[in-house]
């Protein structure tokens, strides 16, 4: 499917009719959402992903029991994680073992250093993280739907009890959640600002 087409299909579903996905295609979703673009390759994220009804059902009393949630397949509970120091490092080490050249790798170094610097505050640090959260959700979005899955990204979520129902380590932030599916509703004709309200 030509990523045009991919755009103009997928739409942010309100209910999912309750089938399984298959885990050929979500292997499939899941591995094309971990190649998603970040900042300097740091990745700082970790995704949580729930399918079993009794979970879904507790979260949906966390999501304002919006009907997504406890209609989906699989949930894609999406974190951001501000130790982007402890990332870059793996990262090096990743590189050196596929021997990019010494000099390409210090080069990098100093360039992630000064990078990660300026998230020093905590505060900065998870705010730098959930940016890339987002690279990875629109990954997720259009990852599904070339696959034939539909979701919805969602923010209408209570992070602190989605932390307690899903023993989320308390160092990682829930900044968005995707449930995957199939829908039971019917998309409806998209509506977009003008070319003229956007570019300037």
């Amino acid at each position: 499917m030509e990523f045009n087409d991919l755009l103009m299909s997928r739409y942010a579903t309100k209910k999912f009719d309750g089938k399984k996905i298959d885990e050929e295609t979500l292997d499939k979703i899941l591995e094309m959402i971990r190649f998603s673009p970040s900042a300097l390759n740091v990745q700082p994220w970790k995704i949580k992903v729930v399918s079993d009804q009794e979970t879904l059902d507790k979260l949906s009393s966390a999501s304002m029991d919006q009907p997504q949630i406890s209609s989906c397949s699989h949930l894609l509970v999406f974190c951001a994680n501000p130790d982007m120091m402890g990332n870059a490092k793996k990262v090096v080490a990743s590189m050196e073992e596929m021997g990019v050249p010494k000099e390409n790798i210090e080069q990098f170094e100093t360039v992630i250093n000064t990078f990660i610097g300026m998230f020093n505050e905590e505060a900065a640090a998870v705010s730098e993280a959930q940016h890339n959260v987002f690279i990875a959700v629109t990954t997720a979005l259009y990852a599904a739907k070339s696959v034939g899955v539909d979701s919805c990204p969602m923010q209408g979520f209570d992070p602190v009890s989605y932390t307690k129902i899903l023993d989320i380590p308390a160092e990682l932030v829930p900044t968005m959640i995707v449930p995957l599916g199939y829908p039971a509703d019917e998309q409806m004709p998209k509506m977009r600002f003008s070319k003229e309200d956007i570019y300037f």
